[in-house]
């Protein structure tokens, strides 16, 4: 039957399962939208580091073709620097050179001074001077070859003079002043 107390309980039952109900709800939103945020959190960390993969590797790709394009140059650019206490290969290049083109020369080394920048591989200059004998082909053809030496070596100055009447056409001298970069060894 209907009685007052009948429809309390009926109202407070009814009531209890509509506040059950909204802080099931509630608790169930709150919930969804944190696994939201941490999914969005995650979709967007995972879209850097792809991109950042993404630019890596590009990166690698372009570090792996100039690698193949340098191929073993540097070998050939770390043999370029001879040790600065021991030049004779150098010497021995010049030498050849000479013989090649049928001069002769006289040439005078200087002490090696230490370069500007040290580390990670420390340079010296060589200053010499060398004289030959010769005409103008030969001093060309010298220069040519002297070019073509795979050592970083800078002429400074270049002097020819004439000992026929001729000009610097016939037989005369060379003389020029340069430089080699060398590796400084202690």
């Amino acid at each position: 039957m209907f009685t007052t107390k009948n429809l309390l309980i009926l109202i407070g039952r009814h009531a209890f399962i509509a506040c059950s109900v909204i802080v099931i709800s509630l608790t169930a939103t709150v919930f969804l939208s944190r696994q939201i945020t941490h999914l969005s959190n995650d979709a967007q960390k995972n879209r850097l580091l792809a991109s950042a993969l993404e630019k890596r590797t590009d990166l690698f790709t372009v570090i792996k073709r100039d690698s193949e394009i340098i191929g073993t140059n540097d070998i050939l650019i770390e043999q370029a620097f001879i040790p600065s206490n021991n030049i004779l290969e150098f010497v021995a290049a010049l030498e050849s050179l000479s013989l090649k083109n049928g001069t002769v020369q006289a040439f005078h080394f200087d002490v090696p001074t230490p370069g500007a920048f040290s580390a990670p591989f420390p340079l010296a200059t060589v200053t010499y001077s060398n004289s030959l004998s010769g005409n103008l082909a030969t001093f060309s053809n010298y220069l040519k070859d002297f070019e073509r030496l795979h050592y970083f070596t800078k002429i400074e100055s270049l002097n020819i003079s004439a000992q026929d009447k001729s000009g610097w056409r016939g037989a005369g001298t060379m003389s020029y002043r340069a430089s080699i970069q060398t590796n400084a060894t202690q």
